[in-house]
């Protein structure tokens, strides 16, 4: 044992393991140079608009979030390629991304967890289900069950972004149980069982992110909106 383990241990400190340390390190390292980064482009940009205070910051944000996105798509796609499964990983994204733009749900907590779990689920599983396929009997009964927690769950929101107003959440759930419904008919129709068993694992991905269950596991907060409203 090191001596920086025992000092810890007598000062009552605890120890990060050595793999929560590596993605801590490279989540602050990726954070520090988007951020970095961002303002770079937001001053450049604002040199024609002339943004100040808050819309300044705001700039800021989006320009962030938006080299994060990016930069998780490059590592998934990357991966994706070179396990050959592009075409599968982006079906996956795509059932995933129509649904969860109007339920909304879980994000990770850091940058890092997020992009290698996105690796997991969207690279990974499609890799080892190559050449797996469903029927539609077997859609029907994934579906319907996922429709229910949709109509139930949806719109699910976090403790960074609270869906405020029920109407909000009112067009949200509609919107929400018109694509799950688009969907499921769209995967029945199509002949390839293994497209359907794609287009039906980003629908179950998006699913459980709504959960209650999903949220206790990971010791989120549900209903977020109640701390900005009378319920």
């Amino acid at each position: 044992m090191s001596k920086a383990y025992y000092n810890a241990k007598l000062s009552g400190k605890r120890t990060r393991k050595p793999l929560v340390c590596v993605l801590w390190g490279i989540d602050k390292m990726q954070q520090r140079l988007s951020y970095n980064l961002a303002v770079y482009i937001a001053n450049n940009i604002n040199r024609h608009s002339a943004k100040e205070g808050l819309e300044f910051t705001k700039m800021i944000f989006g320009v962030e979030s938006f080299l994060i996105t990016i930069s998780k798509l490059i590592v998934v796609y990357t991966l994706a390629i070179l396990l050959g499964t592009m075409v599968q990983t982006l079906i996956i994204q795509i059932s995933f991304s129509l649904l969860r733009r109007h339920s909304f749900g879980l994000h990770a907590l850091k940058s890092t967890i997020c992009t290698v779990v996105s690796c997991c689920l969207f690279v990974l599983v499609p890799w080892l289900l190559s050449g797996a396929g469903v029927g539609n009997i077997v859609v029907i009964a994934l579906y319907i069950p996922m429709m229910f927690c949709f109509y139930i769950y949806a719109p699910a929101d976090t403790k960074a972004r609270p869906l405020v107003g029920k109407e909000l959440r009112a067009q949200l759930k509609n919107r929400t149980l018109m694509c799950v419904v688009a969907l499921m008919v769209a995967t029945l129709l199509i002949p390839s069982q293994s497209v359907k068993l794609l287009l039906t694992i980003g629908a179950v991905y998006q699913c459980i992110s709504i959960l209650p269950l999903t949220y206790k596991i990971l010791r989120r907060s549900e209903k977020n909106y109640e701390q900005y409203e009378d319920v």
